[in-house]
């Protein structure tokens, strides 16, 4: 009888430890990483905003698949290893800034990527900034413990890099 104590008690205790301690984790985050690449902005402008491209060079991108605009803004399905997502381009000022943001309230996160593509002499200076957020309290701490916001960041731009051809690294910089 006293085991059975001891599991139920963990069963649900553990559970609402987890919860508690997501609600003390804050909801909304900000993180930001670069990459300096020697191709020129035109260049990098050509494959971030080419979205049904990206599953070409992205490896954890299956598909992207376009919606209809229909006179609104355009929308896209990206079907990746995280899942399948809806985004929508909030802006985008060719070849220096594009604003994408999840629109799939189904999802336990949520958020806009801003890219900036800044000329550095001959090269670029690309930037993604993540301002996120993540619903659940659990999904907080399991993103806390397992699932940091650079994770996808690092590899797009990692992934962006080689399909310029380069071995450039990006690196986690302040969010500003």
């Amino acid at each position: 009888m006293v085991w059975l104590r001891v599991v139920l008690g963990v069963l649900v205790g553990v559970p609402a430890l987890l919860y508690a301690t997501g609600l003390l984790i804050p909801r909304d985050h900000a993180a930001m990483m670069e990459i300096t690449l020697a191709s020129p902005p035109e260049r990098v402008w050509a494959l971030i905003s080419d979205f049904p491209d990206t599953a070409r060079w992205r490896d954890d991108v299956s598909h992207v698949d376009l919606l209809p605009a229909e006179g609104g803004p355009l929308l896209f399905v990206e079907v990746s290893s995280n899942g399948t997502v809806t985004y929508e381009v909030v802006s985008q000022e060719p070849p220096r800034l594009q604003v994408v943001r999840v629109v799939d309230d189904g999802q336990p996160f949520g958020g806009t990527w801003t890219w900036t593509t800044e000329p550095d002499g001959a090269s670029s200076r690309v930037s993604i900034l993540e301002q996120g957020f993540v619903r659940s309290p659990l999904f907080r701490v399991m993103a806390r413990l397992f699932f940091p916001p650079t994770r996808t960041m690092d590899a797009y731009l990692r992934a962006l890099a080689r399909e310029l051809g380069e071995s450039a690294a990006p690196r986690e910089v302040p969010a500003s």
